[in-house]
């Protein structure tokens, strides 16, 4: 055989040789829907960490470095989701051949803005770790679960939520759902109120009303009592003269042609928005703190039955459409008849009572708004990342470090004799409380260690 022959013969059978090698590493490489490959690493600390199957527990592996902007914004998120659930998912955090040096200073450096971090964050010096995993940028994220099989992998930052459904869609068993919580595992939180004692807080949503007694920093989520509203769905919680929670349930408002998705007192007259109707205001009558407390079933929430003698509900106009999808609205106690008003669109603000709107063009989705009692102009906004605040009335907020990355519902403020107080909640019933709006922790359900 001529030597011209033998050529082609050659290449084909180095291609295909390579082929299969290559074919055979990629068994060794991390892909969704295979085991994942075993790893060993160091933390900061020196301590060395084996990853090997089976895993004790669901696992999440993120993948940063210092210098990567993403990684930084995301960081808070897998903060906020190993402090809630590193009791039922292990999580390393992998670090990208930066030194230990670099990434101490990184640290330090966030500490300093008052950012901390939980959980485990490991070393991979030369990158092998990374080339396993097929590293194509950062951040990267895994959902690995018990049996070792890579279950997610997202490019690009991740967020609170939606680790909490891939623990879901990987388990079939929602995250939450053995803490027992009136929202854990099924329904939603729509309302939070602080009760007629600071220790007391109301919890609406679908279905229903529950009440906590706070005691020794919080309490179990399962210590909750039922409380008796006229309805399946609590969309809104006023303050009734006693303290106690005034419902605004799915039966709806006394003339208001359908459930109100926002209601709100103050200046002496109340809001509210409807949807595929628009925005009301309540004329004459005075408001729910100006008049006898509303029927109440026994051990219940008040609830509304009739109207206060006098009082109509006026549609405004413009004010803001039935299409806008209003979920708050709030009264600026230190300027008379302004507004603002959580929607879909973003934050708006009123300064003629609720007649006309215009953007304050913030940069998270906003669900829920609560002034301080305690401080003019300062404003809290519960929203997607957390809890934001504002010393303008909320033209320029900037988000609170220390609370939580992770979307917040529902918001509360009250004066108290030393101070304020503050509690915030999450769709799935998970409360958070600050005595100066500043640092937050977890109330609901209490840490136990």
């Amino acid at each position: 055989m001529r030597l011209s022959r033998l050529v082609p013969l050659v290449v084909l059978l180095l291609f295909a040789a390579g082929a299969i090698i290559y074919s055979e590493s990629l068994k060794t490489r991390a892909q969704v829907g295979a085991p994942i490959p075993a790893f060993e690493l160091v933390d900061l600390e020196g301590n060395r960490w084996r990853v090997s199957r089976p895993l004790e527990a669901p696992l999440v592996i993120n993948f940063w470095a210092s210098w990567c902007e993403p990684c930084l914004l995301e960081m808070p998120a897998h903060d906020a989701f190993y402090r809630r659930y590193g009791d039922r998912v292990g999580y390393v955090a992998i670090n990208e051949r930066e030194p230990a040096v670099r990434i101490r200073e990184h640290l330090e450096q966030e500490a300093a803005k008052g950012i901390g971090f939980a959980f485990p964050i490991l070393l991979d010096r030369d990158g092998s770790v990374g080339e396993a995993f097929r590293l194509g940028g950062m951040p990267e994220t895994w959902f690995i679960d018990a049996q070792g099989v890579a279950r997610f992998h997202w490019l690009g930052p991740v967020t609170f939520e939606m680790l909490q459904a891939a623990y879901w869609q990987a388990t079939g068993t929602p995250i939450d759902a053995l803490d027992g919580g009136p929202f854990h595992g099924s329904g939603t939180a729509r309302a939070v109120l602080i009760g007629e004692t600071p220790d007391v807080v109301y919890v609406g949503g679908s279905g229903g009303l529950a009440r906590y007694r706070l005691a020794g920093g919080g309490a179990e989520a399962r210590a909750f009592t039922w409380e008796p509203v006229d309805g399946d769905v609590v969309h809104g919680l006023l303050r009734g003269p006693d303290g106690r929670p005034v419902a605004i349930t799915d039966k709806g408002v006394p003339g208001l042609p359908g459930t109100p998705g926002a209601l709100a007192e103050g200046h002496g007259y109340r809001l509210a928005w409807v949807a595929g109707y628009g925005l009301f205001r309540a004329v004459g009558g005075g408001g729910v703190t100006d008049r006898a407390a509303p029927a109440a079933p026994a051990d219940g929430a008040d609830v509304w039955e009739g109207q206060p003698p006098g009082e109509q509900w006026r549609r405004m106009e413009p004010g803001i459409d039935g299409a806008h999808r209003v979920v708050a609205l709030a009264a600026d106690p230190a300027v008379p008849d302004r507004w603002l008003a959580a929607t879909a669109g973003g934050l708006l603000e009123s300064r003629d009572g609720g007649v006309t709107w215009r953007s304050l063009d913030v940069e998270p989705r906003v669900y829920a708004v609560a002034f301080d009692p305690v401080t003019p102009h300062r404003v809290y906004l519960a929203t997607d990342t957390g809890v934001w605040m504002s010393e303008d009335g909320g033209r320029r907020p900037a988000r609170v470090v220390s609370s939580p990355q992770r979307v917040l519902v529902a918001l509360d403020a009250v004066a108290l004799p030393d101070g304020l107080w503050l509690v915030a909640a999450a769709p799935n019933g998970d409360l958070y409380g600050s005595r100066d709006g500043r640092e937050w922790s977890l109330l609901v359900p209490r840490r136990t260690s």
